[in-house]
């Protein structure tokens, strides 16, 4: 291990376990112990591992931004929807919509789901890996193609990001 990752992995520990005494609001030497206890394992299971699952190639920072500006933006458009949703008459628009898979990795479909439930008129609901499609709820289920053309496009940035 370089002494620059040795750093690291001391760091990203002793952060770790600043948090959980920060928590625990203690300081008993029991507590401080179990804290550096706790912090060194998940300091050494989240360590970074060489030639990762996902192709050991970095993320594209360009890719990274743009998405984090879509989802910006979904985040928006998606308040606006739900304040519609609550004020607006009622109507039955809210539903399911079932986006295909499309040959995304399980860390794709993970990172997937944490961006679209940024938004709040959408909710990831579940992965039906049997018909290979991820099911999602929004108030406003109207167009389902649109949707699902949105959420297509949005794939292909985010396996930029996360393959």
């Amino acid at each position: 291990m370089s002494r620059l990752a040795l750093t690291q992995f001391v760091l990203r520990a002793a952060f770790l376990a600043a948090v959980y005494l920060l928590v625990l609001t203690s300081l008993h030497p029991a507590d401080i112990a179990l804290a550096a206890a706790l912090g060194l394992g998940a300091a050494y299971a989240l360590r970074p591992r060489r030639g990762a699952a996902r192709g050991g190639g970095a993320p594209d920072p360009v890719a990274a931004l743009r998405v984090a500006g879509r989802t910006a933006a979904e985040m928006v458009r998606g308040s606006w929807r739900t304040v519609r949703f609550c004020l607006g008459p009622d109507d039955d628009r809210a539903g399911f919509v079932e986006i295909p898979r499309e040959g995304r990795s399980r860390h794709n479909v993970a990172f997937w789901a944490l961006l679209t439930g940024e938004s709040p008129d959408e909710v990831p609901v579940d992965i039906d890996e049997e018909r290979d499609v991820l099911v999602v709820h929004l108030v406003d289920a109207s167009d389902p193609e649109a949707v699902r053309a949105r959420h297509r496009a949005d794939a292909e940035l985010q396996r930029k990001v996360v393959p």
